[in-house]
């Protein structure tokens, strides 16, 4: 063996190693503001559309998270070529399944609270859906920003889960708790993600 091919031997085996051993996460920051815009978006849109058809919400709602699985997916698999990585680290599959799981857990409560007629608690579900999943982000990197977010956005799901016992029609779109509600959802799955991503890449 030449000694160009052992010492790419060796480059491979700490590639291997770093990979393997799960001690290396790379991440392109614009996937975060990307789930920011599809936050804001179905924020915004996805209660008025479910409230006329809980099927065409709950499939509006799918396809953007499938955009956004797409988006990310790409961006992870350019950042990992950058790196010689020609599959998943163990902690990209981790987190995007945790975000899989979380992610139909949300679809199907989305459902279930829309056809009931319940709205306003969907808002709740969402943001302790991303806060979980930034959850584990924040724990398997071990990066204090993101558990920093997945509390503020699971504290702000307890909050409208707790008010909503109090609040009459949570169907209604029009009253000023939705609009709270919105805001919370707006504010937290929307722009915070967005400002992270930002101050991320500037300190990198």
């Amino acid at each position: 063996m030449s000694e160009k091919e052992e010492a790419l031997q060796h480059l491979s085996e700490i590639k291997s190693a770093l990979v393997d051993r799960n001690s290396f996460f790379p991440y392109n920051y614009n996937a975060l503001v990307s789930w920011g815009v599809i936050g804001m978006f179905l924020t915004m849109v996805m209660p008025f559309v479910i409230k006329e058809s809980v099927l065409q919400g709950t499939i509006l709602t799918a396809i953007m998270m499938l955009v956004g699985f797409v988006v990310e997916g790409f961006l992870t698999k350019r950042v990992n070529e950058d790196y010689d990585i020609e599959t998943c680290t163990k902690k990209q599959r981790f987190i995007a399944t945790t975000f899989g799981i979380g992610t139909l857990f949300g679809l199907a409560m989305t459902a279930l609270l829309a056809q009931a007629g319940v709205i306003i608690p969907i808002f709740a579900v969402w943001m302790f859906v991303c806060g979980m999943g930034d959850l584990s982000v924040g724990y398997v990197l071990n990066m204090k920003i993101f558990t920093l977010q997945a509390f503020i956005m699971i504290g702000a799901s307890l909050l409208v889960l707790i008010l909503s016992f109090f609040m009459g029609d949570l169907g209604n779109l029009d009253s000023a708790f939705f609009y709270f509600a919105q805001g919370l959802s707006f504010a937290t799955v929307g722009l915070l993600p967005i400002m992270i991503a930002r101050k991320l890449q500037k300190d990198s």
